[in-house]
């Protein structure tokens, strides 16, 4: 059947119900008020008082459900009247009269809340993917400009002894400064290195340096277990610490000559001998991550052929 014809059907046989109803009604106070009252009262006029009754309490109902879906007075006469008795939970359900129908409502806001909670962990657990994969392309990054710098510096190294010029292993050990810097996790832009190798005195001595100062790189010389390079060099593994204000290596003498808040140093070996030391400086603290100690490692090794 139609759902227009099931509609106007609807409303015919509710039409004819109630007509029957309130006949039946009338038919029955008519009888009662002439047996009661002693008074004889037509068909019709029991139907209009029991119709007078029912608008009366549909209307009171009505206006008092008005009353608790509006904040604005109460009008009475002439006066308005502060209206105390608004409800603001009741016009979530003002508008609505059916016990079932309140209860699906309810049942269906929960489910509603209950899917934006479940929508918004989605959107949290999408944000952290988004984040991983932002940090996994990061990394990928950084393999692929490492495998660039490898063979770049693998070049310049045959092409620099080739040239045979006296200065070579100077210029190299500069490139790989240059190259160390771009595998970094964290930002590069703060750091500054220096590769030190070891002299005819047996002290750690600069012999390459990005953004050291001058006077640094011509006094700065350490004996084995002295100062941070020295401390590397007789440790004779890769160290990291990240926060330079809470080590005993940098105190007194050996207390930074520029600021910077972390470093990172790696042995130079050749073989199980110790010729250099690689490191590495951050101006903030928690400058580098532990994935850094392994990248360092390969531009030490390189810095360790040339030297060989």
């Amino acid at each position: 059947m139609p759902l227009n014809l099931k509609k106007w059907l609807s409303y015919i046989v509710s039409l004819i119900i109630i007509v029957i109803l309130v006949s039946s009604l009338g038919s029955i106070l008519k009888e009662l008020w002439n047996s009661i009252i002693n008074t004889d009262i037509k068909l019709h006029q029991g139907i209009l008082i029991i119709l007078s009754f029912y608008g009366l309490i549909s209307l009171t109902f009505v206006y008092a459900k008005f009353i608790r879906t509006t904040k604005r007075p109460i009008p009475f006469i002439s006066v308005e009247l502060p209206n105390v008795i608004y409800d603001e939970e009741f016009i979530k359900e003002g508008k609505f009269l059916d016990r079932e129908i309140l209860e699906e409502n309810t049942r269906l806001n929960t489910y509603v809340l209950e899917l934006e909670s479940l929508i918004d962990e989605f959107l949290d657990e999408l944000n952290k993917k988004d984040h991983d994969l932002e940090f996994e392309a990061h990394i990928s990054d950084i393999y692929i400009r490492h495998h660039k710098n490898s063979s770049r510096l693998v070049r310049s190294l045959l092409q620099l002894i080739h040239e045979g010029k006296p200065n070579w292993k100077w210029e190299f050990c500069n490139n790989v400064l240059d190259e160390c810097g771009t595998v970094l996790l964290k930002d590069f832009a703060d750091k500054s290195s220096s590769v030190f190798f070891i002299n005819n005195q047996h002290k750690l001595e600069m012999f390459a340096y990005n953004r050291i100062e001058f006077s640094s790189s011509r006094k700065r010389k350490f004996s084995i277990n002295e100062g941070f390079a020295g401390h590397v060099w007789s440790y004779g593994k890769t160290v990291l610490i990240n926060d330079v204000s809470k080590s005993r290596l940098f105190e007194g003498e050996f207390a930074p000559a520029h600021e910077y808040g972390s470093i990172l140093g790696v042995p130079i070996k050749i073989g199980n001998e110790i010729v250099g030391v690689l490191n590495i400086q951050s101006e903030g603290i928690e400058g580098f991550s532990h994935d850094d100690e392994r990248s360092v490692k390969f531009y030490a090794d390189m810095c360790a052929l040339a030297h060989y």
